[in-house]
């Protein structure tokens, strides 16, 4: 996919609709959610990372600052048509370059069980217990950069 792009993008923006349609698509319609009950406009502090393939948005993921050393991971979607295509990849290696670049040592994230595999191959380590959330099991994940 040499076209893809991935690329930070803005808050409250064109660009971040259709990654809040994605989100909804891939994260919370399967579990009969919707993210427009989400409290996103607290999303405007937070860095947005979004994938794309021409028009089309593919990927997104967010960055939320915890504290000066440590930014949370989350919402991180893929669409069913671009999957298997290194297109998290390609969001998550963006993100800890950002997330390096501003100073930040740690990123820490809840995974969903089925994408705990992808998150060790990229260097993530579990810790903790399995939890719930959504209605889903989960695991915190953490990576270091030193």
């Amino acid at each position: 996919m040499e076209d893809m792009k991935v690329q930070r993008i803005d808050w409250n923006t064109d660009q971040y609709r259709a990654c809040l349609e994605l989100r909804d698509q891939v994260l919370r319609q399967p579990l009969g959610l919707s993210i427009w009950d989400d409290p996103w406009q607290q999303e405007q502090h937070d860095i947005h990372i979004c994938a794309t393939l021409d028009k089309d948005t593919i990927g997104v993921l967010l960055l939320r600052p915890l504290d000066s050393q440590q930014v949370q991971m989350k919402q991180v979607a893929v669409s069913e048509t671009a999957r298997g295509k290194q297109v998290g990849k390609k969001l998550v290696e963006l993100a800890e370059h950002i997330a390096v670049t501003e100073g930040y040592t740690t990123i820490m994230l809840h995974a969903r069980e089925n994408a705990i595999p992808f998150y060790e191959k990229m260097n993530y380590l579990s810790i903790g217990e399995p939890f719930t959330e959504v209605g889903i099991n989960h695991r915190q994940m953490i990576k270091h950069f030193s």
